[in-house]
């Protein structure tokens, strides 16, 4: 793969000829006005776009103070119109062809006295949506999603791999996620992050983005790009809410319910959710290595781990806006979480030498791995008439990990004679602190021009104590190599500048450049200063996007981006599969830098997407290392020489009919890993096909189905390291039946229906001395009911309309 854009540059004819022969259009806008019977201009009335065909949605607004509105980026096409308001009767015009450009609509009047018949919208948004630097999952508008947990959502999303036994989520072949809920981050530790999303139930969730380009003003961290949560909000005035009720059984059972409220009155608005899982899911591990002992003798050692975990987990969060003015909104947002994983398991495994039984232990695990945090924002957003705004936001975030293991094992020789028994204890506490503050100002200096620029900083204090040892005589016997006390004070400042320009109606160019110093200290009771980093980076960005017409366009990017080692990739801990097989941390990991630039072509709602990157020392997180002189296996965090990635992405939707709709997405991927084991240099490729489809079925106004189809075929990622991940189908089945206004909606789902979804790890390096071939059995064939109403006055006419800090973002979601 010497040259991958080859093939697109044999494109550019094409789209110099669409440049040429295309015409040129206007804004893509609809406005007028609504008044009532005397003439007077109706404010806040509500306005709903909708197509001809099916009366499905396209866009809706509410009326300014003087009665117009304006719907903006509207597609060519057949439609009608339709204005509403409490106490008045609606009205809906003809239907009318729209061509692009601007259109005024004749004058709408809403007769006063008339009781208002609720509008019916058929259809809902589609569940994938491609936009010019990420991909949108409309969480709610998918029957499989009812009932999940965040993490389950995301592990059917296209692209995504979630690795749930090392706590590590990759996007397109890449480790470096950032998670962000509303747009803020979350600032915590991936293995934490992971424990988190479980515990997080969809139905409080709107959307997921999948940022891979993101612009300067994001921190320059993860060279994979943001994953960002949207939660659901209501802006109707009054008290509104809902609830979710659901039950699942496989090899155990689960639970995920959710009840959310939101209460607006004049200038305040109030809002909470609480949400409360529980999955107690059996899991079994098949664990293999081979290597040559010192002797030249070949050994096998074969791991079976039957684990019996319940996770239990509890969230709440609420929050204020206050509506200061018309053009500012002051903020508080308070959130906790209280998750609690447990687990006892037994393993067996088996010494083979030279072909013959030679020993058998047998492990008894209880784990106790538990997170709580709570999370403070104040935050300030004032807007300027020119189009511009000033942002303020504080957070403050408090975390603290246990994780207390007890390992009983029972040693016996090749007859299974038992020869001793062996108490092992390990113990791992880690309380965090992070604060963090960003300014952000944003300027439109002209029509063309815009300007944008903002400073941050964020402090984090982690500390990490871990206690390994045996009982000997009922006495504790700490192993020195393993305890470890240590603590990792980070700090990172960042400024940023970006400008946007608009070259024409249909080109636009954003140039960014961001600037981050970064200083760690990891310190150790017994190594003294383990890391000790000072260093700064500038980190550059470029979008241009141009527009053929109102169905074609397309989009390139460059970006520089950083992905720093987390706590726990470099702080001392120990987790045992069995006694010669641990997970632990890496002091020694280095930062990553990749660069990458990114080629999107738009097609109506089809999308074809080219992205090649180059990363420097990539973090794997899930590398394997092989102790000879001890005969350990060790899993960990390791920086490999080199990781080039090239991608193709095609987002291709299909309205069979009006009731059968279909989005596929396929992604294709040519990783390249670089490596050095004993000066030698080591090489890694692997071609990679995902296919994600899910096709949705309206069978009836309040009936309708859906099937999801997931395939990956074998791949490496700097997840895995130089491993091998073989390939994993997934098939998943729901129906959803609406019971009326007032009784909600109930869903039936069969998650991997095909009981397919397994990991297997293959790594093969006779350089090392090693074949490992693991099996992470963590999913079930799983029957889940669920339940969702809602509450509240939903016909209360919506809050005034104001500016917030996520209207862009808002808009490029509807």
């Amino acid at each position: 793969m010497r040259n991958p854009f080859k093939g697109l540059m044999g494109m550019a004819p094409l789209m110099l000829f669409c440049l040429l022969a295309q015409m040129v259009h206007g804004q893509n806008t609809i406005n007028g006005s609504v008044q009532d019977d005397s003439g007077n201009p109706l404010a806040f009335a509500n306005v709903l776009l909708l197509k001809a065909s099916d009366s499905s949605l396209t866009k809706g607004t509410i009326t300014m103070e003087d009665g117009k509105f304006l719907l903006e980026n509207i597609p060519s096409g057949n439609y009608v119109l339709t204005a509403s308001m409490i106490g008045f009767g609606s009205q809906t015009t003809e239907i009318f062809k729209f061509d692009g450009g601007s259109k005024n609509l004749p004058l709408l009047t809403l007769s006063e006295g008339l009781a208002l018949d609720e509008v019916v919208v058929s259809g809902r948004k589609n569940l994938y949506v491609q936009k010019i630097d990420r991909m949108v999952i409309n969480v709610a508008s998918s029957i499989i999603s009812t009932g999940s947990s965040a993490l389950e959502v995301l592990e059917r999303s296209p692209g995504v791999i979630i690795d749930r036994q090392n706590n590590g989520i990759s996007l397109v072949g890449k480790g470096g996620v950032v998670v962000m809920i509303n747009g803020k981050q979350t600032y915590m530790p991936t293995s934490s992050l992971v424990q988190m999303l479980q515990g997080m139930s969809s139905d409080n969730i709107e959307t997921i983005e999948l940022i891979t380009t993101p612009p300067a003003n994001f921190d320059a961290e993860g060279n994979a790009g943001f994953i960002n949560i949207v939660l659901k909000q209501r802006t109707d005035l009054g008290l509104n809410g809902s609830y979710s009720l659901s039950l699942g059984v496989g090899k155990g059972s689960t639970t995920s319910d959710n009840i959310n409220f939101n209460y607006r009155k004049n200038n305040i608005n109030i809002f909470g959710d609480y949400s409360f899982l529980r999955n107690g899911q059996k899991q079994i591990f098949d664990l293999d290595r081979n290597f040559v002992d010192m002797n030249n003798i070949p050994v096998n050692i074969a791991t079976i781990s039957d684990r019996d975990p319940v996770q239990r987990n509890h969230g709440i969060r609420t929050g204020l806006d206050f509506q200061a003015s018309d053009k500012t909104i002051l903020g508080l947002l308070l959130w906790g979480n209280d998750n609690k994983w447990t687990m006892d398991a037994r393993n067996e495994s088996v010494e083979t030498v030279n072909g013959t039984r030679d020993a058998f232990v047998e492990l008894l695990t209880t784990e106790r791995n538990q997170l709580e945090n709570f999370g403070a924002n104040v935050n300030l957003r004032h807007d300027f008439k020119e189009g511009g705004f000033f942002g303020f936001d504080l957070d403050y975030l408090k975390y603290n990990i246990e994780n207390p293991t007890n390992y009983s094992n029972s040693f016996f020789d090749g007859n299974n004679n038992l020869l001793r028994e062996e108490l092992t204890s390990s113990d791992k506490t880690t309380p965090i602190n992070i604060t963090v503050g960003k300014v952000d100002y944003s300027n439109q200096i002209s029509d063309k021009v815009k300007l944008e620029t903002g400073v941050k900083a964020a402090f984090s204090d982690f500390d990490n104590d871990v206690d390994v040892g045996t009982f000997e005589d009922g006495n504790f016997m700490e192993d020195d190599d393993l305890t470890n006390l240590s603590n990792l004070k980070e700090r990172i400042l960042a400024t940023y500048g970006s400008l946007n320009y608009s070259i024409s109606d249909k080109t636009s160019l954003q140039l960014g450049l961001r600037y981050e110093h970064t200083d760690s200290k990891l310190v150790s009771d017994k190594q003294g200063v383990v890391v000790d980093r000072s260093f700064g980076e500038l980190f550059p960005t470029a979008f241009i996007s141009h527009k053929i017409n109102d169905t074609l366009s397309y989009n390139f990017s460059y970006s520089r981006r950083i992905t720093r080692p987390t706590f726990n990739d470099m702080a001392p801990f120990v987790i045992f599969l069995d006694p010669t097989t641990f997970f632990a941390g890496n002091p020694a990991v280095q930062p990553a830098i990749s660069n990458a630039v990114k080629f999107d072509f738009n097609y109506r709602s089809c999308i074809l997407s080219a992205q090649y990157s180059i990363e420097n020392g990539t973090i794997s997180k899930f590398q394997s290392r092989f102790d000879e002189e001890n005969e350990r296996l060790v899993f960990g965090a390791e920086n490999l020489d080199r990781t080039k990635i090239f991608s193709l992405t095609l987002g291709l939707p299909i309205n069979f009919t009006h009731w059968w709709k279909m989005q596929n997405n396929l992604t294709y991927l040519n990783t390249q890993i670089e490596n050095t084991f004993s000066d030698e240099p080591l090489t890694f490729e692997q071609n990679t096909f995902n296919l994600n489809s899910t096709q949705s079925f309206t069978l009836n106004e309040n009936l309708s189905a859906e099937i999801n189809l997931s395939y990956n075929s074998p791949t490496i990622s700097s997840l895995l390291g130089t491993g091998v991940l073989a390939e994993i189908v997934s098939l998943n089945l729901g129906v959803q039946q609406k019971l009326g206004d007032k009784w909600g909606t109930l869903s039936l789902k069969l998650n991997d229906a095909l009981d397919t979804m397994k990991w297997t790890i293959t790594r093969n390096i006779p350089e090392e001395n090693l074949t490992t071939h693991n099996t992470f059995d963590l999913f079930n064939r799983t029957f889940l009911i669920s339940y969702s109403n809602s509450f509240g006055n939903s016909k209360l006419k919506s809050a005034r309309q104001r500016g917030t800090g996520a209207e862009e973002e808002k808009q490029r979601v509807n």
